[in-house]
């Protein structure tokens, strides 16, 4: 379902579609208690319909919220609306690191060095936590107009169901999320072609930690 612009979700109007994605459709919204510009992303019924799910997101969803770092978007609230599940986040005017680089030149190696030691000193602030992404890439990481990198969607790479994603072809930061069934317990776990950690690909789930973002991160 598409929300037309003017809609409201509580306290935020809708103001455009700005994306989709297996984790569900991104819209700009303005927040009118606070005034500011949020990025709203409406979760797909079938992930909210999912109690146990649900509860897991949440929980990290809470501890990703709690982190406060430059290169960090954000989460501001988690609510629900007319039946419709979303998540106010920081919105962030850029465009993604691997847009950045497909159009970066060798001279501007300096600066690119600069946005990736952003992203390490975001992760070495999420992992301090004991928060891990699992599904970094550039395509999840901002560079905003001043110059300066921001991680998305941490917490959120959990909610992604198996019948939502598939592999396509194309560069691997344009690939589709994979998802492969766990070999230890019952679910599934995830992870983009070409970034994806080995422990990650085996569906290795208990080995998965601060170091599989480390792996992504080095591709």
């Amino acid at each position: 379902m598409t929300l037309e612009n003017g809609t409201r979700l509580g306290h935020y109007e809708i103001r455009s579609k700005i994306g989709a994605g297996g984790m569900g459709d991104v819209y700009l919204a303005q927040d009118t208690k606070l005034d500011r510009k949020v990025a709203l992303k409406i979760l797909p019924a079938n992930v909210a319909a999912d109690r146990n799910r649900m509860e897991r997101f949440v929980r990290e969803a809470k501890a990703a919220a709690a982190l406060s770092h430059p290169h960090i978007a954000h989460i501001y609230e988690i609510s629900q609306q007319d039946g419709l599940n979303f998540i106010a986040m920081e919105f962030i005017d850029g465009r993604t690191l691997g847009d950045y680089l497909r159009d970066s030149n060798p001279e501007e190696l300096p600066r690119v060095l600069r946005h990736l030691q952003h992203v390490a000193e975001g992760l070495a602030r999420a992992h301090a936590a004991g928060i891990v992404h699992r599904d970094l890439k550039p395509d999840n990481i901002m560079i905003t107009r001043d110059g300066h990198a921001k991680i998305l969607d941490f917490g959120l790479a959990k909610l992604i169901a198996p019948q939502q994603s598939g592999l396509t072809g194309g560069e691997p930061s344009q690939q589709a999320t994979a998802i492969l069934q766990q070999h230890s317990t019952p679910g599934a776990v995830l992870g983009t072609v070409g970034y994806m950690s080995p422990e990650q690909a085996q569906g290795k789930t208990k080995e998965i930690d601060y170091r599989s973002d480390i792996f992504s991160f080095g591709c």
